[in-house]
């Protein structure tokens, strides 16, 4: 009885119980995360305009460095600088709504011409197969007419209200077929190929959009509150261009902890993940602006319809990494599908236009990646590709389409310099910061 338990069950114990610690905290963990993430849900009509203020901070804050550089005293670099961006961001604005006023109207004249090619085009593919293959993709509408033609022959000698029943019988199948097909919540492959599966269903898209609007930004104050949030925008912004020298200098006082080797360590921890967001959206945007302005003119180049349109989209959608460039790009090459040809690109076969507009993002994306981000950029986030889609993803489901899209890459970049500095930096090197406490665990 004095020797148990046993080496064996204490190993046992010891396993167990270090078991249960690790379900424990990952439990804790998980609900933690999703209470956090129902929190900033809640408050995101809060937080967003305050991140968006910041980010414009970040951008703004070299030129009003550099006039006060000039003599200006920081109030009036300040407003100086917010003035000529006002007034930029106005300009831009109010050159768009002239620009793309006749191009919105010519879209909404064109809708119905690309449904029509669409259409057309299906007809011709679904004949093809059936020429080739046998297989019918389209209904038969032939007999449908031809057992309509002997009731409404008939009702020439029969009564007037005789005669509308059952053609309107007749006429009125297909649609009682599609209806209760999809009240089934069956797929009607048929009616796609028809189009009546579009026309179904293209009323119900500004409601799908506006609901997803108000699941994105979500919160207490609802759409409204969100959109009326962004007035303070620039207030948020001018206090934080105005006390920017004053935070960079002082921010570690704030700090609520005395002077120690851990404070330090805190604040340089923090200085460096502060130098990942400052060269994450200063130069993000700046790439954005670029491949945006490119694909616009490479796009008109090739005589795509709306693509100025396309490539302003990008300048604003770009700033979320490679998740802008393809919502541009779904758009533009349906677009390209129905659109034809054009001057320089052929209308025949169709999918040369299609194939021409990919080109274009293609090549902005390669120029992009060889040049324009090393240089801008640079390696100072130092993430791969793949993780920056990743982080977009994840960070987008936690924290919500928007901020979680915004603040992906930083927060990620942020998490890398934590497992830098205190996970894989000790592993190779126990002597550096992070790694000081296990080498004292290893000398005692």
């Amino acid at each position: 009885m004095k020797n148990l338990p046993t080496a064996f069950q204490r190993q046992v114990l010891w396993t167990a119980i270090t078991a249960l610690s690790i379900a424990v905290i990952g439990w804790l963990a998980v609900t933690l995360i999703d209470k956090v993430t129902q929190v900033l849900a809640f408050l995101q009509p809060i937080l967003v305009p305050f991140a968006v203020a910041g980010v414009l901070a970040y951008l703004l804050e070299p030129g009003v460095e550099w006039l006060e550089r000039k003599g200006l005293s920081r109030h009036r670099s300040v407003l100086l600088a917010f003035a000529v961006f006002t007034l930029a961001i106005g300009g831009l604005g109010w050159w768009i709504v002239v620009k793309l006023g006749d191009p919105t109207r010519h879209l909404a004249e064109r809708v119905p011409v690309y449904y029509s090619k669409a259409q057309h085009a299906v007809v011709n593919f679904a004949a093809k197969i059936e020429k080739e293959y046998s297989i019918k993709l389209l209904p038969e509408a032939e007999p449908a007419l031809d057992k309509a033609t002997p009731e409404a022959s008939s009702a020439n000698t029969a009564p007037a209200p005789a005669t509308t029943a059952p053609l309107a019988a007749a006429t009125s199948q297909p649609t009682t077929t599609a209806n209760s097909a999809a009240a089934e919540g069956d797929f009607d492959f048929q009616a796609l190929l028809r189009g009546d599966w579009v026309k179904t269903n293209l009323p119900k898209v500004p409601g799908i959009i506006w609901g997803f609007v108000r699941t994105s930004v979500g919160g207490f104050l609802g759409v409204f509150g969100f959109v009326l949030s962004f007035i303070i925008v620039p207030l948020y912004l001018y206090y934080f261009l105005i006390e920017s020298s004053k935070i960079q200098k002082q921010w570690s006082d704030y700090l609520p902890l005395r002077a120690s080797a851990f404070k330090d360590e805190v604040v340089s921890c923090l200085n460096e993940i502060n130098s990942y967001l400052v060269a994450f959206f200063r130069g993000q945007l700046f790439v954005s602006v670029i491949n945006g302005i490119a694909t616009g003119i490479g796009l008109m180049i090739v005589g795509l319809d709306f693509g100025l349109l396309i490539g302003l989209a990008l300048c604003v959608a770009g700033i979320i990494p490679y998740v802008g460039i393809a919502v541009c790009w779904i758009p533009a090459v349906v677009i390209a599908s129905v659109q034809g040809g054009s001057a320089l690109v052929p209308a025949d076969p169709w999918w040369v236009m299609p194939l021409v507009v990919t080109g274009v993002f293609a090549l902005v994306q390669q120029i992009d990646a060889l040049f324009i981000t090393p240089r801008i950029v640079g390696e100072a986030v130092g993430l791969h590709p793949m993780t920056v889609i990743a982080s977009v993803l994840v960070w987008g489901l936690l924290l919500g389409g928007l901020l979680g899209a915004i603040l992906a890459v930083p927060l990620t970049a942020s998490v890398k310099v934590l497992f830098q500095r205190y996970v894989w930096r000790a592993r190779i090197a126990p002597q550096t910061i992070g790694g000081s406490r296990r080498e004292e665990e290893v000398s005692v």
